[in-house]
């Protein structure tokens, strides 16, 4: 078998038994997969190789030089490291932020959630999961996240304000106004939240 990461080769021995490499701990491919392909310098090192069967099996691979994208690398280092430590939170994060650049909602969702299984006082992963919420429009899930970072952290001005916006589109005028009335305690000078605080204050009287 062959590694396309540090492009060992690992004896099918070990690869059957652990079907990773046993160098860089990356899954192992078998030598034939369409998707396997093998830059020349291995290709050249193979045929060095005094070993006529894996001769006959590179016949059937092409010589291309072996690419991943960036993004790839990344992804399968990530799902690398779970496969070693499941309960590696930092990888967790990491994946779910992978997710969110790819624009791959459910699967960000599925990892921040597992961030949260583990340290559910995580308060970035649940600052994601208020703004996954908010964007699908749940913006009663989005201020239950919200209201965890701000016991953690009283004065964390984006929490705040998002739960404020949250109750103003849930219509809840009167937990909306009292939400940018606590914010305008912290910043008084605020044009922002005082401009907030007269447009409610007029649609609720």
């Amino acid at each position: 078998m062959y590694c396309t990461h540090c492009e060992k080769l690992v004896s099918e021995k070990n690869a059957v038994r652990r079907q990773f490499c046993p160098q860089c701990g990356r899954r192992l491919h078998w030598f034939g997969v369409p998707e396997v392909t093998l830059s020349q310098p291995i290709i050249r090192a193979i045929l060095k190789r005094k070993n006529f069967l894996l001769k006959q099996k590179l016949q059937h691979i092409e010589a291309f030089y072996f690419q991943e994208k960036k993004a790839d690398i990344e992804l399968i280092g990530l799902q690398d490291a779970l496969a070693i430590n499941p309960d590696n939170i930092n990888a967790h994060f990491q994946l779910a932020l992978y997710y969110l650049e790819t624009k791959r909602t459910d699967k960000a969702k599925q990892s921040l959630g597992d961030v949260l299984k583990r340290s559910p006082e995580h308060v970035d992963a649940l600052f994601h999961m208020a703004n996954l919420a908010a964007e699908e429009e749940d913006f009663l899930a989005a201020i239950g996240f919200l209201d965890k970072v701000i016991v953690q952290e009283p004065h964390n001005m984006s929490a705040l304000y998002n739960r404020a916006v949250g109750y103003y589109f849930l219509n809840d005028y009167e937990k909306a106004l009292s939400a940018f009335r606590d914010i305008s305690q912290i910043d008084p000078e605020n044009p922002d939240i005082l401009a907030a605080i007269r447009e409610i204050s007029a649609k609720w009287n």
